[in-house]
């Protein structure tokens, strides 16, 4: 028992961002990731699950264990129940930890700005976000890969990695107390226990 997933993606399937993960993001990340560690990196992503797998429990127990989370973010994340649980589960262990201190000011969650920012909670606007707007087109990869500003795009990625690569590797033993946090729904929130899938 214990971490079985290096990289937890969090993203919502709204507002374009589950187009760009799928067809840019996870791409480059899992190609620079892998040259940054030793092993070959488990990225878990939704889609990636077997036949006949229960959905909202085999995605729990991923995000609990998994030992960084990169959040794709963007207004529609932050609308999304789901992605809430996600992003309130990972803080909730943050905070336990005594991360984001000044004795440990690092953080296991890694986000990526997709899309606007100033709508996003507090939480998030106070952490320094790495601005991928300006490369978030939901373009099919055989176009936009041979675009001008896809190396740009890549060369950010390749930054990334370093950064998530140094994050996996702090990280602490992991605990079976963890657990997943489901944050009271805001107003306009659809109801039910996973409303992205």
């Amino acid at each position: 028992m214990g971490y079985e997933w290096d990289v937890f993606l969090s993203y919502t399937r709204s507002g374009g961002g589950d187009v760009w993960v799928r067809e840019h993001f996870y791409r480059a990340l899992r190609e620079w990731l892998g040259n940054e560690m030793a092993d070959e990196p488990r990225i878990f992503v939704d889609w990636n699950q077997d036949g006949g797998t229960s959905w909202p429990e085999s995605l729990e127990r991923a995000l609990l264990r998994s030992k960084v989370m990169v959040a794709v973010l963007s207004p529609p994340y932050f609308r999304s129940a789901w992605c809430l649980a996600e992003w309130e589960s990972m803080w909730a262990r943050h905070r336990v930890l005594g991360y984001g201190t000044a004795d440990h000011p690092r953080h296991l969650v890694i986000g990526v700005r997709f899309a606007d920012g100033q709508h996003f909670p507090p939480e998030a606007q106070a952490t320094l976000l790495r601005d991928f707007t300006p490369w978030n087109k939901p373009l099919a990869y055989e176009v936009y890969s041979r675009s001008a500003q896809y190396e740009h795009f890549y060369t950010a990625v390749q930054k990334l990695a370093e950064e998530v690569a140094k994050r996996i590797e702090e990280v602490p033993p992991w605990n079976p107390e963890w657990r997943v946090v489901r944050p009271p729904l805001k107003p306009g929130l659809p109801p039910g226990p996973l409303p992205r899938l």
